[in-house]
């Protein structure tokens, strides 16, 4: 069977509660709510059901993929292999298509994709690489789905979680693998619980199935279906799986409910998840205005007092701001010697690498005092650059390591205000803030554009019909000798200055953007309390009605 799909047409219900949502969002200056609305209006626009695997690390999401679409596509090892999201559709070409975190984009042949997947040939994803998109024939029998495979959770590469944790909210249908063994942690259970937020379509793929006696398994298939039954709503699906031959059936039983509970019911499942989306999206609208309308509802005295709890601590603000700059303040002071120790540690390998190089050169540049000038100039600056660029490449991860580690702290800090700040609104009006701060993202520093510039301060060149070659040659090779180190010298020091720049630059980055969403953050909050008046309660009570409309016109339309 193969499916056709026309091209996404959004229904009434759906029109009504993004519109809905975006007026509200815009009305309230809810600011905080414009990464869920992005990520609903693409989801609108694709014309595709997402297939994601998501899990831990090791838990076989890439061994998965390759054995289901029959061709090893995907890089797997022993250890954390997968360092960016990697979607795969139909094509009727092959192609692989890389897109960069500055926008850019090219095509590379099938396979070298794994130059860019993989965490060994692009550790902590220093190509900034923002997703690889694969189209293959292959996968013409799966016309309208889209299968995502997204680095493991809980691995010693903290930048793998954060990418699939950012990638969440475009989830259409999610596979959340589990191996046999241990079958199921609390940290699938919640992953579980998150994706719930933003499609209905959840299932466990059990894999390794093939460690398990058949006994065994069905026991461990129990054991899964009686925790999720537990402590989930809905129903989650169980698929076992394994690559190994002989397992083959359980293939079989995945591609059949792909093909009769998704594909035969695109139109269907595909509403059933912008519904989804969309409920989420509602219900965070819901919960400001809730805040807003029990800040409204009080006298004039009690919702002053209840402010001071919730937005008047100006200490609180204050001392998140501070932490951060502290963070950025203490990792830029150390930038520069950081960076000078690093590349000064490889100046005296950089010194004779160059003078080996220079002693097999310099023999053929004795036709004139000019020639051994020019020639010496052109090959030292050539050869001085190239050696400085592949030590920057070299030390690039080291260089960065800080300014990720600010990052990280920075991020924990607004997670933390956030949460604290949610604390106070439950205690002051009995509503959370159900919002998760997002990753800080900065543009990491590339090398640095190294330039030698000229050798030679003076115009040597004009001696050189006067002075006879050989009797200048020996002379002139030592000075060349001396002026080899001095250059390795003042460009290695150039160089850590340009690494300071790039990198402090980076760092201010982060307290920049910290301090702008903390001050959304709470001036989002000030707002809704602050301008809950007694005069704007039937406003507010009103678009609570509207989103409760809108909710119940998604519940008909999937209905």
């Amino acid at each position: 069977m193969i499916l056709t799909t026309d091209p996404p047409t959004e229904t009434k219900a759906h029109t009504l509660a993004l519109g809905l949502a975006s007026d509200i969002a815009e009305r309230y200056q809810i600011s905080t709510l414009s990464g869920l609305l992005a990520t609903v209006r693409d989801a609108i626009r694709q014309d595709e059901i997402t297939v994601a695997v998501l899990g831990r690390f090791k838990a076989g999401k890439s061994s998965f993929l390759n054995d289901f679409i029959g061709r090893a596509i995907l890089p797997v090892g022993v250890i954390p292999v997968t360092a960016v999201v990697t979607e795969m559709r139909y094509g009727p070409y092959e192609r692989a298509s890389i897109r960069f975190q500055d926008g850019t984009s090219r095509d590379v042949p099938l396979d070298q994709i794994g130059g860019f997947i993989s965490e060994r040939e692009n550790p902590e994803n220093t190509k900034r690489v923002a997703i690889i998109t694969i189209e293959l024939p292959e996968l013409r029998p799966y016309r309208g789905l889209k299968f995502v495979d997204t680095p493991g959770l809980e691995s010693a590469h903290a930048h793998n979680t954060q990418a699939s944790l950012d990638w969440l909210p475009n989830v259409g249908m999610a596979l959340v693998a589990v191996s046999v063994d241990p079958p199921l942690s609390q940290r699938d259970i919640d992953l579980l619980q998150s994706l719930h937020q933003y499609t209905p379509k959840v299932g466990i793929l059990l894999t390794k199935a093939d460690l398990l006696s058949a006994p065994d398994l069905e026991e461990v298939l129990e054991f899964v279906r009686s925790q999720l039954a537990r402590r989930l709503s809905g129903n989650v699906q169980v698929f076992p799986y394994s690559t190994k031959p002989g397992f083959e059936a359980f293939r079989m039983t995945l591609d059949e409910a792909l093909r009769s509970e998704t594909l035969d019911r695109f139109a269907e499942e595909r509403e059933a998840i912008l519904a989804r989306k969309m409920e989420t999206l509602l219900g965070e609208c819901a919960g400001y205005l809730t805040l807003s309308l029990k800040s409204a509802e009080l006298i004039q005295s009690e919702r002053d007092a209840l402010k001071e709890q919730v937005v008047g601590e100006k200490e609180a603000l204050d001392e998140a701001k501070a932490q951060v700059r502290l963070l950025v303040q203490h990792a830029a002071a150390g930038t520069r010697a950081m960076v000078a120790n690093r590349l000064e540690e490889h100046e005296q390998e950089v010194d004779q690498l160059l003078l080996d190089a220079f002693a097999l050169e310099f023999p053929k540049w004795t036709r004139s005092l000019a020639t051994m000038l020019s020639s010496f100039e052109e090959w030292l600056s050539g050869e001085l650059r190239d050696h400085l660029m592949v030590l920057s490449v070299r030390e690039h991860i080291p260089f960065l390591t800080p300014l990720r580690g600010v990052q990280k702290q920075a991020f924990r800090t607004l997670q933390q205000f956030r949460d604290r700040l949610s604390d106070r609104t439950v205690r002051a009006f009995g509503v959370p803030l159900r919002t998760t701060e997002a990753e800080i993202g900065v543009v990491e520093p590339g090398a640095p554009n190294i330039r030698i510039g000229r050798v030679f301060d003076r115009n040597w060149e004009l001696l050189s019909p006067v002075l006879p070659t050989k009797a200048i040659r020996q002379t002139v090779r030592r000075h060349f000798a001396r002026t080899i180190a001095r250059l390795v010298y003042q460009n290695i020091s150039r160089l850590s200055s340009q690494w300071e720049e790039s990198i402090n630059s980076a760092l201010w980055s982060v307290e920049k953007e910290a301090r702008r969403r903390l001050d959304e953050l709470m001036a989002t909050v000030q707002r809704l309390v602050e301008n809950a008046s007694n005069e704007r309660i039937p406003e507010i009570r009103a678009d609570l009605e509207r989103i409760q409309s809108a909710q119940e016109a998604l519940t008909r339309a999937r209905d």
